[in-house]
């Protein structure tokens, strides 16, 4: 027979994140927890995250929808993802965090590719009782938007990370390539290298590709050629992109400098893999975005049921692929379609 704590426990609720969610209200006042926690009701509707991250033509993001489409799987959330388009992204950013605040989901995870648009709607999502967590991007400023919490990879790690491993491969002076300008995290990622570079004792510089270039394979490839030529010292090339990765080894070739400049990239792809297999790409660093899409909403589908969370960051890379561990990440990339990249 059920007593009457726990008849108080299913009975009382409280409004809170602007939803009728039960509580452990009478338990929290009996173990002296202070205000009950935001737990929704256990015989409700699903779970409803809007997810706020990048389009489906960047090679990043594939894995990141895939790990999110199976945490809502596994979970029973009904998710909606809403993707950015890099082409237009501060508009583009704009536009689907308002649409993810208007759909009125339980909670928002979201990339804040661009801080100073994205962060004040993260704001705006907080104060209308939507718990926001911040994913991929937005390391930085996270804490100060009243998220409460971040999944993804800090860009300066990556920045130095490939720093040291061009240097170690013999570059002296190292091209870093934003195939996003504006994305303060691909920027950071770069900065990072410079930082590292320099303490090296070698020297860096950064080349802004234009977005709508960006996913042009034979553009790209022109443009970094040129830059090559133009640039004569430059002996190492590192992309926070799998398709400017690619297009990089493409110009090296072009230029006839194969062997002459080392490319790292960021993010795995089926050609990354095959050119780190054959020797015509040095290393490639992955954030592991499965890991990122599915974190992403377990994390926030917890804390809509019962309140909790990671605290502080949490981090799904830098992982680093190169000769040594080819092996296994080919085959699990070929088993499983969309977990360590996309084809």
């Amino acid at each position: 027979m059920p007593s009457r704590l726990d008849e108080g426990i299913q009975s009382e609720e409280n409004i809170m994140f602007g939803r009728t969610i039960s509580t452990i209200g009478a338990a929290a006042l009996v173990l002296g927890l202070g205000a009950a926690l935001p737990v929704q009701a256990q015989d409700t509707a699903p779970v409803r995250i809007a997810f706020v991250s990048g389009p489906l033509y960047d090679s990043f993001f594939p894995p990141l929808y895939q790990g999110a489409n199976d945490a809502a799987k596994d979970l029973g959330v009904d998710l909606n993802y809403i993707p950015i388009d890099e082409h237009d992204i501060e508009a583009s950013s704009a536009r689907t965090m308002q649409a993810a605040i208007a759909s009125a989901p339980d909670a928002i995870v979201v990339g804040s590719f661009i801080s100073t648009v994205v962060d004040p709607l993260i704001k705006q999502a907080v104060a209308a009782g939507i718990p926001v967590y911040v994913n991929q991007s937005g390391r930085d400023t996270w804490k100060e938007t009243g998220a409460f919490g971040f999944v993804g990879q800090d860009p300066r790690d990556v920045g130095f990370i490939a720093a040291d491993r061009l240097k170690d491969g013999g570059s002296k002076n190292i091209l870093c390539v934003i195939n996003v300008p504006g994305n303060p995290y691909l920027q950071s990622i770069c900065r990072a290298l410079n930082e590292r570079a320099a303490e090296l004792g070698i020297a860096s510089e950064n080349l802004e590709l234009p977005t709508a270039d960006s996913t042009d394979l034979n553009k790209v490839q022109r443009k970094i050629g040129a830059y090559l030529t133009s640039h004569p010292d430059i002996d190492g090339i590192f992309t926070p992109n799998a398709l400017v990765g690619a297009a990089s080894t493409a110009a090296v070739d072009t230029v006839q400098k194969s062997g002459k400049v080392l490319v790292g990239t960021m993010q795995v792809s089926q050609v990354a893999l095959d050119q780190i297999e054959n020797g015509k790409m040095l290393f490639l660093i992955n954030e592991q975005p499965y890991l990122d899409g599915y974190y992403g909403v377990l994390f926030a589908y917890h804390y809509v049921k019962y309140g909790l969370a990671p605290v502080g960051e949490v981090s799904t890379g830098p992982h680093v692929v190169d000769a040594s561990n080819i092996e296994k990440i080919k085959n699990v990339f070929n088993t499983y379609a969309n977990v360590i990249g996309s084809k």
